[in-house]
């Protein structure tokens, strides 16, 4: 029966063929954490954490592929490429299998939906290549896949009774595969043999535990989880390479084996004898997972500062080949502002404990500018751990200040860290939970500080000088209060905190005064006291995301004359009509106004939204099935009014999507329809971006009749190119007549529709 079993458990190919979207989406991965590597030809074929790059050692280019060319974003394991088939083959953590083909993706989900074996043992972690076929070493297992026909073939169970055993790697010599296992010893089978399936077909030739196996100059070269490289002769091994640390990889070319260890490159040749070797050294640091040599170079995958390369005769000269990236995929904050885009990797759990996800790291800073990205290293940021929120000085763009959520707050002067303020030099104390601040229009940099009674600090950034402001009216425990998540401020300089069990605290600036919004039903109507969001836009409403939904303040200058000042939900309609709580129960993790004054709204699971103004409509919904997001928890958003773009943080990557709301401009100069002409076949609106705040956008056909008519709540509307809704307008030149808000400033343009 057992037999039986195994001989009807065939893999049945599911392909997927991916989308791409580089039109709309453009992916900032960070390239530096390699996973592995391998090398043919003139190029270089790296994995990096969830994308790959080729690297061509002609030309000093390299291609990336990520989400945006269709991979899964989930975290990669093992990489191979097939000169034979020019099949680029990637194997995941979750036994997704990927191939890349004429620059088209195509996924294979048959492991990764095998019900019949457990999720944490689907790694795929060897590929090696006989003839037409591809040899998959997984955790279970070894999975055949045909190159040539692009499909799965037979899986061996090859443990004790046919069970499921970790297969580290295969090769084939002589007609005979032999297998590496993480515990059950050497394999060994006739690889011409038509009925592998049938684990009585392999025999053991020695016991153990084995990390890898390499055929080199035709031997049989494995790795335990030791020092020693061994030679397989028969039942007997033979160390033929004494690394200085357990061996973690190695691999083969005409210049030698290059073998592994955390901290060195080790290079031998056809004698084992050394060649060259790559040390970490306290001046250089870096830590390996792969590394291979490859015409004249050595080529180290690190785990921190991606792929460099190494002259074989010139030790002394490391370059980076890596593409430009941010430092982690891990972004936790973002603060995007005239094309220049902050980002900060620190974090805390669900419960704001910076510790949940074990100890704190340091973790540097990224910027993106127009030239490309620039990152202060872990090492240049004054030893501050968790930073988690940015704040750019509108009147000193050079001038940033970054929250820690342990150590204080950090000054960032023209891209260099040069303050940390803490209880050693300023009047911040020793609780230094800071995170969300935001600037006021006299500069002041207002920012909420957790566990202590002055909650809210106006740090001035010219005298360094500290108010505090008490909150214990409201949170008389604050130990208990583990944290606060935004600070937000309105057009009247009121400012307004979220908190994780507090709801929404107001504090008008003028008056002192403070009020808060919290509690169900009789209380303020939020559906969460924890609130993890908030967002004031264009028309001076408080938008508040909190753990189970979405609630709206319309009136925040108004609240703070009420004794309970209540939040309202957004009724919508369902597509049968049924009314509808907008986000109901949904965990929000970040609001955006975009320069339309849409709402962009992030989720911990359901990807983004885009909501118009108001809520009312869904203008999009972004997840991970139909969008480049590798995960649909989003933790952060930010739009640059300049551009319209609009980015998203995740723990698995950053993502900018190419919005077209912009910003409110101070004159009309620049009013500008796109695209222009309206070509046949497009069916998406027509944005008239330029606009200034609440301008009266008219668009006539040529003899004068009326067709569209809009106040503009940001820098920018959209025209559906229909006459108020009703149906598509003709072919012609239409008149866009905009006048600002005191009529004082009127520009014409024109726009040209063909049907």
């Amino acid at each position: 029966m057992q037999y039986f079993r195994q001989l009807i458990f065939l893999i049945f190919p599911v392909c997927l063929f991916a989308q791409d979207f580089s039109n709309q989406w453009t992916g900032h991965f960070s390239y530096f954490q390699i996973r592995d590597t391998y090398a043919i030809d003139n190029k270089v074929y790296v994995a990096s954490e969830n994308a790959i790059f080729i690297y061509d050692t002609d030309t000093r280019t390299s291609e990336t592929f990520s989400t945006i060319n269709g991979l899964s974003g989930e975290v990669i394991s093992a990489i191979y490429h097939s000169d034979t088939y020019d099949i680029t083959v990637i194997g995941y953590e979750n036994g997704l299998l990927e191939l890349v083909i004429d620059d088209e993706v195509r996924t294979f989900v048959d492991i990764l939906e095998k019900p019949t074996i457990p999720p944490v043992q689907k790694r795929i972690n060897h590929f090696f290549e006989n003839q037409d076929k591809l040899f998959i070493s997984t955790e279970f297992g070894i999975v055949e896949f045909n190159l040539e026909r692009i499909e799965f073939g037979d899986t061996f169970f090859v443990g004790p009774a046919g069970s499921q055993i970790n297969i580290t790697g295969t090769t084939v010599l002589d007609n005979s595969i032999y297998a590496t296992t993480a515990s059950n010893g050497i394999l060994i089978a006739d690889v011409t043999n038509p009925n592998l399936v049938d684990f009585s077909q392999w025999t053991t030739l020695i016991p153990g535990g084995y990390n890898g196996i390499t055929l080199f100059n035709d031997q049989i070269l494995v790795w335990e989880n030791s020092n020693l490289v061994r030679r397989l002769e028969g039942t007997v091994l033979t160390t033929v390479v004494t690394g200085p640390a357990n061996i973690i990889d190695a691999s083969v070319s005409s210049e030698g084996l290059t073998v592994v260890t955390s901290n060195t490159a080790l290079i031998v040749d056809s004698n084992f004898q050394e060649i060259a070797s790559v040390v970490s050294t306290p001046e250089d640091t870096f830590l390996l997972n792969s590394a291979l040599t490859f015409d004249d170079n050595i080529y180290i995958g690190t785990r921190t500062k991606g792929l460099l390369e190494i002259g074989l005769n010139n030790l002394n000269s490391k370059t980076s080949v890596t593409p430009q990236g941010p430092l982690l995929n891990s972004a936790f904050g973002l603060e995007a502002l005239n094309d220049n885009l902050w980002v900060v990797f620190g974090q805390y759990d669900v419960n704001f404990n910076p510790f949940g996800f074990g100890p704190l790291k340091q973790c540097g800073i990224s910027k993106l500018t127009a030239s490309g990205w620039f990152n202060i290293p872990k090492d240049e940021v004054l030893g501050v751990t968790s930073l988690s929120h940015i704040s750019i000085n509108p009147n000193n763009e050079d001038q940033v200040f970054i929250s820690s959520y342990e150590d204080g707050l950090l000054e960032v002067n023209n891209n260099v860290a040069t303050e940390l303020y803490n209880e050693t030099n300023s009047d911040f104390g020793d609780a230094l939970r800071l995170n969300g601040s935001v600037f006021d229009n006299e500069g002041n940099l207002w920012i909420n500080n957790s566990r202590i009674d002055n909650g809210l600090r106006r740090f001035s950034p010219s005298s360094s000088q500290i108010l505090n402001v008490n909150l214990s009216e409201f949170i008389p425990n604050p130990g208990g209060n583990l944290g606060f998540s935004d600070t937000v401020i309105d057009r009247e300089g009121n400012l307004f905190l979220g908190g994780w069990n507090s709801g929404v605290i107001g504090y008008n600036a003028t008056t002192g005064n403070l009020i808060q919004l919290s509690g169900e039903g009789e209380g303020s109507n939020l559906p969460s006291d924890y609130v993890l969001a908030l967002e004031v836009d264009r028309n001076n409403q408080l938008w508040i995301g909190t753990f189970r939904g979405i609630r709206v303040l319309f009136n925040t200058s108004g609240a703070f004359q009420q004794n309970n000042p209540q939040a309202s939900q957004i009724i919508i309609l369902d597509e049968e009509g049924v009314p509808q709580e907008l986000l109901f129960d949904q965990t929000i993790t970040d609001i955006e106004a975009d320069g339309s004054n849409n709402k962009w709204v992030a989720t911990a699971s359901s990807g983004v939204f885009y909501f118009s103004s108001d809520g009312q409509e869904t203008l999009a919904h972004f997840t991970k099935d139909n969008s480049p997001l590798p995960t649909n928890n989003i933790r952060d958003i930010s739009v640059d009014d300049s551009t319209g773009s609009v980015y998203f943080a995740t723990g698995l990557g950053l993502l900018e999507f190419k919005g077209t709301a912009t910003g409110p401009e101070s004159n009309l100069d620049n009013v500008a329809a796109f695209p222009n002409p309206v070509r046949p076949g497009f069916n998406g609106p027509v944005t008239i971006k330029g606009l200034t705040s609440r301008a009266n956008v008219k668009i006539t056909d040529i003899e004068g009749n009326l067709v569209y008519e809009e106040i503009s709540e940001g820098g920018s509307i959209q025209w559906d190119t229909t006459a108020f809704g009703r149906h598509k307008v003709a072919s012609g030149v239409y008149l866009i007549l905009v006048t600002g808000e005191d009529q004082a400033e009127t520009t014409v343009s024109k726009l040209l529709i063909v049907r």
